[in-house]
């Protein structure tokens, strides 16, 4: 087993339950709507669309939490 394999483990099951977790609660917010109509855009999705995207969400925390592992496997063995 390499180096690697362990954080990337951990990576994987982190990214899939926080998926998990926020697409779940966007499908309940979806089912809770008391029409089957559309309704308005709200002010933070319109100013900000990327903030209600979980998939965007993950990518950006995937994104850090593999910076900080290769920091600090950089850190420690010096490759």
């Amino acid at each position: 087993m390499g180096m690697w394999t362990v954080p990337t483990i951990i990576a994987g099951v982190l990214i899939v339950a926080v998926s998990y977790w926020l697409t779940a609660g966007v499908m309940k917010r979806t089912r809770h709507r008391e029409s089957a109509t559309d309704v308005p855009i709200s002010k933070l999705v319109r100013d900000h669309p990327v903030a209600m995207n979980p998939i965007i969400i993950m990518y950006i925390i995937f994104g850090l939490f593999t910076g900080i592992i290769i920091f600090y496997y950089w850190s420690i063995y010096g490759y």
